[in-house]
């Protein structure tokens, strides 16, 4: 069994619920384990996408302007991004185990919050709520893969995650325009209820629970997750308001420049020189992992752009 699932649980059985050690024994328990981790991966991608075909109808309900209804999808893409970067040390400080089933447990809770938001700014704080829960979804998801498959095996795992991952981004419209069309805007947050419930369950039952010495007790480096933060979001904001706002001549735009320029600069430097980063920037000092992340952030800017954009055309 070790051979199956070396770096989540070894050989130590205790750690093994009873279905998923005879799951274990047949070989397949880590193949259970991808689909598990995947399907919290593709809610999450899901959400970043059905959202934009319903904000005619969002705008119409709320009584909302297009930019403002807007920042349904920008409030949850920041909240995204501040919290991806720091899925690795809340995994390693409250357990890979806890940490993913607090993760869906929030994503699917305020999934019904925003389904139930009777205004803008309610469903803008809900989105939010979402996009926190939900950024450890996708790299926790990409985690236990190479955690849970050896090496020879991790191109099939791959292939199979990433045949959610891409198909999310491309259903998430259609699913969701099916859904605004004959139930209302609303069940496209609502769908999230019952699979979210499955994903919950299943990680329950088939995650190894976690080990006490796995977990560390650094110290928290809440400067550079306050940096981090206040970089990212006036970089967001900026980018969201700038065009409505003629850019740099608004005073508002300036300052937000100005936060996002001292909040990344001032973030790069803390988690450079930390003892104990929140971030870890050093990683990309490997040529292959710092390649994919460019990569990732050409993809990113053409990918979401165009689906944000695309819905509101058509």
């Amino acid at each position: 069994m070790s051979e199956a699932v070396p770096g989540l649980y070894g050989s130590d059985r205790s750690l093994l619920g009873p279905l998923a050690a005879r799951l274990a024994d047949r070989g397949i328990l880590k193949w259970v384990i991808a689909v598990t981790a995947a399907l919290g991966a593709i809610l999450e991608i899901i959400d970043t996408s059905i959202v934009n075909v319903a904000l005619p109808e969002i705008r119409g309900n709320l009584g909302a302007t297009l930019s403002e209804a807007g920042w349904v999808s920008t409030g949850y893409a920041c909240a995204n991004v501040v919290m991806i970067p720091l899925t690795a040390w809340l995994g390693y400080r409250y357990g890979k185990k806890q940490y993913l089933l607090f993760s869906l447990a929030g994503f699917t809770a305020a999934s019904v919050l925003c389904g139930l938001s009777t205004s803008l700014m309610m469903l803008i704080i809900a989105r939010v709520l979402q996009g926190l829960c939900g950024g450890g979804l996708l790299a926790k998801a990409q985690s236990l893969l190479f955690e849970t498959f050896p090496r020879h095996e991790q191109p099939a795992a791959q292939a199979l995650f990433g045949i959610g991952v891409i198909a999310g981004p491309a259903f998430g419209p259609v699913l969701g325009g099916w859904l605004t069309d004959t139930l209302g805007w609303r069940w496209i947050f609502f769908i999230n209820l019952p699979f979210g419930i499955i994903a919950v369950l299943m990680t329950m039952v088939f995650l190894p629970r976690d080990r006490p010495e796995d977990r560390e007790s650094k110290p928290v480096d809440w400067a550079g997750i306050g940096l981090l933060t206040l970089g990212l979001a006036c970089f967001q904001t900026m980018l969201e308001e700038g065009q409505q706002d003629d850019w740099f001549s608004s005073r508002f735009i300036l300052t937000m420049t100005v936060g996002a320029l001292a909040g990344g600069g001032l973030f790069l430097w803390r988690e450079l020189t930390a003892e104990h980063p929140a971030v870890d920037l050093r990683v990309l000092r490997h040529r292959s992992l710092a390649a994919g992340s460019v990569y990732s952030l050409v993809l990113g800017m053409g990918l979401y752009g165009v689906m944000f954009a695309v819905p509101i055309f058509t």
